[in-house]
């Protein structure tokens, strides 16, 4: 963990101003939000995201947007397993983006909202499809997000789980490369580990998300291609529903992929 993010859970825990009822009723919202994802309740997300509104305590500002913002996220993620693709991918995307930039606001150079950006961003360069002007525009606006929070994230396993998904997904020579991304999956949990084992246990708003998706991305890495090991695959995929059991990309997604693949030689 950076020293940002130390001074950032320091201040959670210490500013006078933070109102009890209203910590109380963002961890009860962002439990909500956290599980509605797992689930890909993308109305329920939409609920919970208004529901944010009713957090006034300008201490938690910060979390209130960086919450807006991954509800958002996330709701776009679901959509893209559903068929046919919902027509509010977009719409999400950007209201989200939106949403971290002003978390950044109240907390320059916060980590954690630029991986918001960041995620994002790869699915708005997904989306863009062929259209080179539209991919050079959102490289010429994102990359230094990029840059940024991959230099000052090697021991976030948000950030790793991001850089993985790029040395994976994108286009060669950046991407391409599931060795590559299997081992940041693997620094991924070990840093999930360190900050799971820290002597303070922050609040449920502080963002501490990021196991269960390097577990799952590696489920994934080992389904196809160089990597393809069916049991490997489903090892992973074991422990991922062990942290997550109602994950519903997991669940009804990528193991039936998985189980579907041919057994390995002996």
């Amino acid at each position: 963990m950076n020293w940002l993010s130390v001074a950032l859970m320091s201040l959670a825990f210490a500013s006078p101003r933070i109102k009890p009822a209203d910590a109380s009723r963002l961890a009860e919202i962002v439990r909500g939000i956290r599980g509605a994802d797992y689930r890909g309740e993308r109305d329920e997300l939409r609920r919970l995201t208004a529901r944010l509104d009713e957090v006034k305590d300008p201490g938690l500002a910060a979390y209130r947007e960086y919450w807006r913002g991954f509800a958002r996220w996330r709701r776009a993620l679901n959509g893209f397993n559903e068929t046919p693709t919902p027509g509010d991918i977009l719409e999400d995307l950007e209201g989200a983006i939106g949403s971290f930039r002003a978390a950044l606001v109240r907390q320059p150079e916060w980590i954690e909202a630029k991986v918001g950006i960041a995620g994002c961003s790869a699915s708005l360069f997904y989306l863009a499809g062929q259209d080179a002007k539209r991919r050079d525009a959102l490289l010429a606006e994102y990359l230094p997000v990029w840059k940024d929070m991959s230099e000052k994230g090697q021991q976030n396993p948000r950030v790793l789980w991001l850089v993985g998904g790029s040395q994976l997904s994108a286009p060669p020579p950046v991407g391409g490369d599931p060795v590559r991304a299997a081992a940041t999956y693997h620094r991924a949990l070990q840093a999930a580990r360190d900050e799971a084992l820290r002597k303070e246990t922050p609040p449920e708003w502080v963002p501490t998300w990021g196991a269960p998706e390097n577990l799952m991305s590696l489920a994934y890495v080992h389904s196809q291609g160089a990597l393809m090991d069916r049991d490997v695959a489903l090892a992973y995929a074991d422990g991922t529903l062990a942290m997550v059991p109602d994950w519903h990309y997991v669940c009804d997604v990528l193991v039936p992929q998985i189980q579907a693949l041919p057994a390995r030689a002996r």
